[in-house]
Formats: structure tokens, sequence, C-alpha cells
């Protein structure tokens, strides 16, 4: 049969969905394609039911049909998407492969009233604040919003939305949920000629929720595209081997960017090495992003020889910036490649960029167990760095590997135990160099926030109370949060006064006062120190009080602990009250207030 039947029922019924009408009897176009469905109704078990329940639609009846016509959409949206048809399409639509009544999910959509919609629509279509608000709060909810008929279309037209922010939320929803049913849509909207950034956000989209399209598809869109849109279609090609003959052919046609995108995908095939060698070895710097992405050895081997290039200008002719910026950018590509060429530029870097390939190394201790090459390269190197604190972390690290937990414990342990001895009986050398080798631990230990298992397998127990107790806050929190065990003796307690000790020197945030709250931590007098630092020195806003009351609220204080916490806070920010846009005269009406009687709940900051 003619799919054109089954589409113009679709649009009938889509309108007045979207109208609200009950008047789908009074709609020529539906009585005239459900006459004309009724001529093929024999030819499938669908097809029966498709006309069984338009014929429904036109018996007089009390009540809504609004559940009906919902009910008939979803079943002829499941028909057209079986067959990989877009709303609209003339092509047949053959009755012996049409789907089964048993194959249509039975919740395709779930019944929601247009008004209850009304914040999401309004949210999608319109401009203004509290929109992300509201999109948040409709994707937590769970309800499938992405599969009702009435929304799909906002959807699609949030997608290039102004905000930008709010146009990236709307693809992760769709990219995260993947509804099958936006498919069509997304395909009829796409237009590869237009240059636009939406355009390229339904590429990307489509590409996803599909799993991968025909070759056709590709090389058509990278035919009649420029630009990001180009780029893009070239990567998603690349990511399939069996389109690898036609990534060969577009090396040999492509220029400029797109070029680059080529080399970039065939960087990810070994039997690719001499097309990206001889692309790379012309014009390195036009290329060393698009071959950051490979993890081929030879791919490490062709960085390593650039950098052996620039080291050696840089003996000849001295330290140069339009050196030692390429050498900085070699190292940040080199990110997560290994080989005996490249290791063996370590030791090269010396002062040239310490940073950058000590950021090597430190990616390079999260691929463990460390390689033999590696294990050497650093030993050879460690001597050779300039600080104390970088020597110790990587001592450490590499201990970690080579040695047991108690071995690495009692090497490395002392300058936390003999801390309490700096005043009384260290020189203020021995005192710093204690120091400089208790942060070296510290910038090590901050590893693990990826990796939580491998210091729990690789560190003694003993460290965690060292760690913990020490005295001198050092911003590298992370590592230790991650390693949080609860078989460690007291360790909530532990915990506990660690997050507390680290607020008295950074603002607090929700997720540290639920941390507080799960330990158990009762004392939360001075857990706005340090946000009262900040406050002093560049005022206290609305949004910064907007925070505070949140905060506040949620550690669940008595009213007198409450007001005493908020007084402490507004003494400490109160000599900045003169100042444009602040907020310590509200917060002073808000304790006055509980003061007076008020409960937290009925304050209105």
């Amino acid at each position: 049969m003619n799919a054109e039947i089954l589409t113009t029922m679709r649009e009938s019924l889509f309108q007045c969905a979207l109208t609200g009408s009950e008047r789908i009897a009074e709609d020529p176009r539906f009585s005239r394609a459900l006459a004309e469905l009724g001529n093929y109704r024999s030819e499938a078990k669908v097809l029966e039911e498709l006309a069984r329940r338009g014929e429904q639609l036109l018996l007089p009846a009390e009540g809504e049909k609004g559940a009906q016509i919902l009910d008939l959409l979803a079943l002829l949206d499941a028909v057209l998407l079986t067959q990989s048809k877009a709303a609209g399409s003339r092509d047949e639509l053959p009755g012996a492969e049409a789907p089964q009544k048993e194959a249509i999910p039975e919740l395709y959509y779930r019944q929601e009233s247009y008004r209850s919609l009304e914040s999401l629509r309004l949210a999608l279509t319109e401009s203004g604040k509290g929109r992300m608000e509201v999109l948040k709060a409709a994707r937590d909810s769970k309800r499938p919003y992405l599969e009702d008929l009435r929304l799909r279309p906002l959807f699609l037209r949030a997608l290039g939305d102004r905000y930008a922010e709010f146009a990236d939320a709307v693809e992760t929803w769709i990219r995260e949920e993947r509804p099958q049913s936006m498919l069509p849509l997304l395909r009829h909207a796409f237009a590869p000629e237009q240059k636009e950034r939406l355009q390229c956000r339904y590429f990307t989209l489509i590409d996803a929720l599909s799993g991968g399209e025909s070759e056709s598809f590709y090389t058509d869109v990278i035919a009649r595209s420029q630009g990001e849109l180009k780029e893009t279609a070239i990567a998603a090609l690349g990511k399939h081997p069996e389109f690898y003959g036609t990534l060969l052919s577009l090396e040999k046609t492509e220029k400029n960017k797109a070029h680059v995108a080529v080399i970039a995908a065939l960087a990810k095939y070994p039997e690719a090495e001499e097309v990206v060698k001889q692309a790379f070895l012309k014009k390195p710097d036009r290329y060393i992003d698009a071959v950051s992405y490979s993890r081929l050895p030879y791919v490490a081997d062709l960085i390593a020889g650039e950098m052996e290039k620039l080291y050696l200008a840089c003996e000849k002719n001295g330290r140069d910036s339009k050196y030692t910026d390429k050498i900085a950018t070699l190292w940040i590509a080199a990110i997560d490649m290994e080989s005996p060429a490249l290791l063996a530029q370590l030791q090269r870097s010396g002062t040239l960029d310490e940073n950058n390939r000590d950021y090597y190394l430190l990616m390079a201790m999260y691929r463990v167990p460390f390689s033999a090459e590696l294990r050497e390269s650093l030993k050879a190197l460690i001597p050779t760095l300039s600080t104390r604190n970088e020597r110790n972390r990587f001592s450490f690290l590499l201990s970690l590997e080579e040695q047991t937990a108690e071995e690495n414990f009692k090497r490395f342990s002392p300058p936390f135990e003999e801390r309490l001895l700096d005043k009384v009986l260290s020189s203020p050398e021995a005192a710093k160099e204690r120091r400089e080798d208790c942060e070296g631990i510290f910038e090590a230990v901050q590893s693990f926030t990826a990796r939580p298992e491998y210091g729990w397998e690789h560190l003694d127990p003993r460290w965690y109370p060292l760690l913990l107790t020490y005295k001198h806050y050092n911003e590298n929190e992370s590592g230790l949060r991650a390693l949080y065990r609860e078989d460690i003796p007291r360790a909530k307690e532990l915990w506990g006064a660690w997050e507390y000790k680290n607020l008295q020197y950074r603002p607090a945030t929700e997720e540290d006062i639920q941390r507080l709250k799960a330990y158990g931590w009762t004392d939360f007098s001075k857990v706005f120190d340090g946000s009262i630092k900040t406050w002093q020195r560049r005022g206290f806003y609305n949004y910064d009080l907007t925070e505070l009351s949140g905060q506040a609220l949620s550690i669940g204080l008595p009213k007198d602990e409450l007001i005493a916490l908020l007084e402490r806070v507004y003494k400490g920010v109160n000599m900045r009250s003169n100042n444009r846009g602040n907020r310590t005269q509200w917060l002073g009406s808000a304790i006055q207030a509980l003061k007076d009687g008020a409960e937290p709940a009925e304050l209105t900051w």
C-alpha cells in the first residue's frame, strides 16, 4: 500500500493533538485516508488494527478522545518508523513486512495533558531566565518527554537555540536517552549544504542515534558540506573500518582542514602509517593535533623525532620561544603515548619545558603496571628534576610499582612523622626540605582521583591518618577524598575532620555539606570560614546569599545554632556592607527574623 495514506492520517491526528480539539470526525482528510486504508486492512494485522482504531474515533462517545488519538498516533508512528521512513514519505509500504501488533511497544507514549506540558513547552520555545532549571527538572522526572509527539518538534527547534548552553543541554539529553522516534525528524531537517552549527548538531545526533549510517550517507555529507560539518562527517566515516578504502580516497582529494580531518581518522589505523608519516613530516605544525588522538607507537616516534629536531635547534641557537612553544605542543600531543624514542626525550627537556613534560609523566602514572622502559626512564630522570617535591613525587609513584606497601611506607613516611620536630630541633633548611617531601607525596596521591582501587591495593593503611591529619592545608584534595575506606579505624572521624579543616581555607559547596553529614559530623560552627575569606575579599552578593541560605538550611541545625552560624558569617563580611550589590543587610534581616520567632523555612532570602 501507499504510505501516503498513513502519513495523511498522522498529520491530521497530529494537528488535532496539538490544538486539543476532539473534532477529528469533522476532518475530511482523516475520513478519506481511513476509507482508503480500508482497502488494505486485510493485508496485515497491524493495518487491521489501524483501521479499527480509526473507526472508533468516528463513533459518538462520551468523554475525551485524547487517549485514543495518542494511541493511534503512537501506532502510526511506530509503523512508519519501523519502515525507516520519515513522516511524509510517499514510498510504498509492503503489507507483508508490516510490523505485527505484538511488536509495538505498549507504552510508546505516556499520556500527558497539554496543560501539564506548558512549562517545558515554553522553556523549549521562549527566551528568558529559568529555562535551564525547567529543562533539568523535566529530565530528572524520568518521564518520556522525548517520545511525546507534541514535544518532539520543539526539542528539534531547541537544538538551534541562541543560548548555546541550552542547546547543548538538549543535545546531551537526546544523545543519552537515544529516542529512536527522533531519527525521522532529524533526517528530515538535516540539510548538509547549509553552513550552520545547527546542521552539525543534527548530523552528530543522527550518527549517534542510528549507530552508524550507510557509506553513501557520509560521503554525500562530505561532498555537500563545508567547514565543521565536513570535518565531523570525515571523523564519523573514520570510525568504521569497512569504509577505510573511502577514507584513503579522500586523502588524495581533500584539502586544508578537511585533509587534516582525514589524516586524524587515518592515524588510528596501523596500515595507514606511510600516508600519515608523509603528511606529518611535510607539515608537522599542521598535523600535530590530528595525530595526537592516535595511540600507535609509530605516531609516538614521529613526535619524538620532531622533538629531537627542536631540542637540537635550541642547543644550537639558544632558548627561543619559537622552538620551546612547539616543544610544549608536542608534549601535550604525546599524552597517553609511549615508545622508547619518546621516553628518550624526557631527559632532553631539561628546563625548556618542565611543566608539560611533568604533566606527560603524571598522565603516564595512570597506565599501570609501568612498562620496563618507563621505569628505567624514570630512574634516570628523577635525579635531574629541578625541585625536591617533584623528585619525591615520582620516586613515590615508582616505589609503589617496585616495592611492597610496607617498604614504601617505611621509606616515605618519616617526613610526616617527624614534622612535629621542625619547630624545636630542625634547622629552617631541614624543615623546608621536609615540607617539600610531604608536598611531593600529596601531589602523587592526587593521581588516585580517577583510580582509587590502585591506591587501596598499594598504599599501606598507615598512610591515611598521616595524610589526613597533616596540618598544612593542601589543595590536592580529590585524591584523598577518592581513597576513602570505611575499614580504616575511625574512618568517618578522620575524613570528616579533614574535610572540615579544608573548609577553613576555601568556599564551601553543597557537596561538602552532604559529605560532612554522611560522615556523621556535628560541628558546623566554622564550616563557612573559607567562604567568609572570599566574601571579605570581593564582597557578599546576591548569589552568595542564595548559596549560603541553601547550604545553611541543608545542615539541619537547631535554630539557635543556625543563628550563631549566620551571625559568624554576618560579622565576617559586614565590613563591606556599603559595596554596590552587597547583600549583608539582607542576611542581617534574616538573622533578626529568626530571633523574632520566624522559622528557617519561612524566610525570604
